[in-house]
């Protein structure tokens, strides 16, 4: 049987169990205060439960447990909006990918994780990675990483492409001189003939605190993608979640899998 009540209507039930100190040969009494969508719910559990030999304190108990993972899975649910771009008449009931990013950059108060394909050099996106640094060079940020892949210039690597990612990095997208750990795709750098690179588009703030967000979006870290294109994603407030999605990042830098810049801070 699948119980769609409320938590607050389980533990209710729960709480007049406990007054019992016998077990009722009929329901109606105890769930008369209750509607009779509530009555078809429960009462066919209780008659069950009795058949079973389950005394009301234990019944009680179990009505607890499941308004406990009631609250549970809708804390789950609330923890997660809907973001979207695209032309605005849809987002009026939906948030908006760009408004979000910046928010959530704006309001990180010790580190981001911004992982991209391809990155936005248009001048409001200058902007943004400007205030970023400034942040890191002020110490009002402790961490910030940047997985990316180098569109602009991945048919002109060279001989050396490391070096001449990190050169194009710290001249055209990233001049200043508080620097993030920059990260780009292993398979660049060792020649791997597969056309298969980093593609995550994900930005994290405040992993390691109760207030980690994350949104995660086919959006690249551009502004055609976030103002233009019609794209989707998720903005999540579990901590759990955020921080696996972390994780997943830090075990594939640790594994070789990302290889950070040559001047990354």
């Amino acid at each position: 049987m699948s119980l769609t009540l409320p938590a607050q209507t389980l533990r209710g039930v729960a709480i007049d169990l406990r007054r019992l100190n016998y077990t009722p040969t009929s329901w109606q009494g105890l769930l008369s205060t209750h509607s009779e969508a509530i009555r078809l719910q429960l009462e066919p559990l209780l008659v069950e439960m009795v058949r079973e030999g389950a005394h009301p304190r234990l019944m009680a108990l179990l009505l607890d447990r499941l308004a406990d993972a009631q609250e549970a899975l809708q804390t789950e649910r609330n923890a997660w909006s809907f973001v979207w771009s695209g032309p605005d008449p849809l987002h009026a009931k939906t948030a908006d990918t760009f408004a979000t990013v910046d928010q959530l950059i704006g309001e990180a108060r010790c580190s981001l994780l911004i992982a991209t394909y391809n990155i936005g050099l248009t001048s409001e996106f200058r902007a943004l990675f400007a205030s970023i640094a400034d942040r890191l060079a002020n110490g009002q940020l402790n961490r910030v990483d940047l997985f990316f892949h180098p569109k602009q210039i991945e048919d002109r690597l060279g001989a050396d492409p490391l070096a001449t990612i990190s050169a194009w990095f710290n001249r055209d997208v990233w001049p200043w001189p508080a620097k993030p750990h920059a990260y780009v795709d292993s398979r660049l750098i060792t020649g791997s003939a597969e056309r298969c690179y980093q593609h995550a588009k994900i930005v994290i703030a405040d992993a390691t605190t109760p207030e980690a967000k994350a949104i995660v979006t086919s959006a690249n870290f551009s502004e055609t993608a976030q103002r233009h294109n019609f794209e989707a994603g998720w903005l999540t407030k579990s901590v759990p979640r955020v921080q696996e999605i972390q994780r997943q990042f830090s075990m594939a830098v640790d594994q070789g899998l990302f290889l950070p810049l040559e001047f990354a801070a």
